[in-house]
């Protein structure tokens, strides 16, 4: 039998921290959620406010099922069949942002890096090392975590520190004057809903060391992604503008184009490059391999790694589609009017409605989870 392996809550944070910066990194929604003007930091104040209690559903579900996957807290809540056709969507979500993600990374290499290559090269060159990681297993995304992430918050910081000299931060001037408490919670709720990193500590907490606090860990996660995402929108807002910012496709990386450092130091977007796409490739991974083992749980496989080739492939043809390669495609894709949606019944609707369910049959459930730490001389997991 083939040994489980572990992850540190460290690995673990910077799992879900790099994958949620993505989108910050990559094209920032939250310039165009309402209320779209110069209280965008104000808007991002409250988000993260919402994604804490947008969670709390599935967090309960986190801690109260420590030790078992997310296959089994799942099918002991709702029962084997209901608790399948519950993990479906689930799977099938991670399958959607998996190529989701993808189409995004292969436009952006497009418009910013090679005009001139084709996309099936551009996603021949990211399926590869994306599935082998995945096929690797839990671990080994762990150990890349550890060593792709930090240097991308490293470049972060030192963009935020170049970017000083330039910024302007009177344009957030005058505060709250053009916002109202309406447009600011629903610009929030709109970010927050687009944070689907709850999902790898659904699936990623059951490798996680038996000392480490699921909570401090979801916590510290949090506060990393916080922190980045602030060390992002301000240098961007305050240089570029917020009209401008708002209308650029990538406005944390046009940003990078505007920066000089030293003096001498010119076309520093390089390193913001170097730092994006190893990240990008790293979320591609955790939704791979999620959508990998939930999908083995599903159909009783022994490993996640008979499923790793399909999904990429699915991905891979998907992306190819006609109606896939167009820019009005990508446009929607990244746009509030449809991932937000997306996410919210995967993240929310069926953990509320576990909740519910658990409610109802807690004497039950928490008999069998006593009954199940009274088998495992070391505890859950």
């Amino acid at each position: 039998m083939q040994k489980k392996p572990v992850i540190t809550a460290m690995q673990l944070v910077l799992m879900s921290a790099g994958s949620a910066m993505m989108y910050p990194f990559t094209f920032m929604p939250i310039l165009n959620a309402p209320p779209a003007n110069q209280d965008v930091w104000v808007v991002l104040l409250a988000t993260f406010v919402y994604i804490l209690v947008l969670n709390l559903p599935l967090l309960f579900f986190i801690n109260k099922f420590r030790g078992m996957n997310v296959n089994e807290m799942t099918e002991l809540t709702l029962g084997k069949i209901f608790g399948k056709v519950a993990l479906l969507p689930v799977a099938l979500f991670c399958v959607f942002c998996y190529t989701a993600c993808m189409l995004i990374t292969a436009m952006f290499i497009t418009l910013y890096i090679f005009p001139d290559t084709p996309t099936w090269a551009l996603l021949v060159f990211m399926v590869v090392p994306v599935s082998f990681t995945a096929f690797k297993g839990a671990g080994v995304i762990g150990r890349m975590a550890t060593f792709i992430v930090p240097l991308a918050l490293l470049s972060v910081v030192l963009f935020f520190i170049f970017s000083l000299s330039d910024m302007d931060f009177t344009v957030f001037q005058p505060v709250l004057a053009e916002s109202t408490f309406l447009q600011i919670n629903a610009g929030a709720f709109l970010t927050a809903a687009w944070y689907s990193e709850i999902l790898i500590f659904w699936v990623f907490s059951y490798y996680l060391m038996q000392k480490s606090s699921i909570n401090k860990t979801f916590a510290t996660g949090l506060l990393t992604f916080g922190a980045c995402f602030f060390l992002i929108l301000l240098p961007t807002v305050t240089v570029l503008g917020v009209e401008y910012a708002k209308h650029a496709w990538s406005p944390y990386f046009t940003l990078s184009r505007q920066i000089e450092a030293f003096d001498f130091l010119e076309r520093v977007q390089s390193v913001n490059l170097m730092a994006w796409f190893p990240v990008a490739l790293l979320k591609l991974s955790l939704y791979n391999y999620m959508a990998s083992y939930i999908l083995s749980g599903l159909f009783k496989a022994k490993t996640h790694k008979y499923f790793v080739i399909p999904v990429s492939a699915v991905a891979f043809i998907a992306c190819l589609l006609p109606v896939m390669d167009k820019s009005s495609t990508v446009e929607m894709l990244r746009s509030d009017q449809v991932f937000p949606f997306i996410i919210l019944p995967i993240t929310i609707v069926i953990p509320v409605i576990m909740l519910i369910v658990y409610l109802i049959r807690r004497k039950k459930i928490n008999l069998i989870l006593s009954k199940r730490r009274e088998e495992s001389p070391d505890g859950p997991g």
